[in-house]
């Protein structure tokens, strides 16, 4: 599987559970613990791994590009995009079980911030990144 296929796959894995948390959000009280906790661990994990590959294998390949507007749209991207991971962490630490149930319309309001913030990343990363290292395939 070519780095680009690895990627895609990986969005669409995070979009399914997006989905999946985005229902429990619109519900007006909080679903069982476990539920809500196992969702969240499928997210982290799959999350955790794409921004991984990304920041591992997509950015450092885009930034040694000798084409230099691809070598900057990635580093503009990586330095706009990189706070998405300690934000998202930082989510995780605030919200735990107590805190998630003493205040779940808080909890789901900042989630919806998150998946929006998430989306966004991903979007761009499809529209502008992947046509830049499908370009660098081509090329090779």
């Amino acid at each position: 599987m070519t780095d680009l296929s690895k990627l895609r796959g990986e969005h669409s894995a995070i979009q399914k559970i997006v989905d999946k948390l985005s229902f429990l959000l619109s519900q007006p009280s909080q679903p069982p613990r476990l539920h809500l906790f196992a969702l969240r661990h499928e997210l982290s994990s799959t999350l955790i791994t794409h921004l991984k590959t990304a920041d591992w294998l997509l950015y450092p390949r885009l930034m040694a590009s000798h084409d230099p507007d691809i070598a900057s749209t990635a580093r503009l991207f990586s330095e706009e995009m990189g706070g998405l991971s300690a934000a998202y962490v930082g989510h995780c630490k605030n919200w735990d079980a107590d805190a998630i149930t003493a205040d779940w319309t808080g909890y789901c309001a900042d989630s919806r911030e998150l998946i929006r913030a998430l989306n966004y990343r991903m979007t761009r990363e499809s529209r502008e990144l992947y046509p830049l290292l499908e370009a660098l395939d081509r090329a090779a």
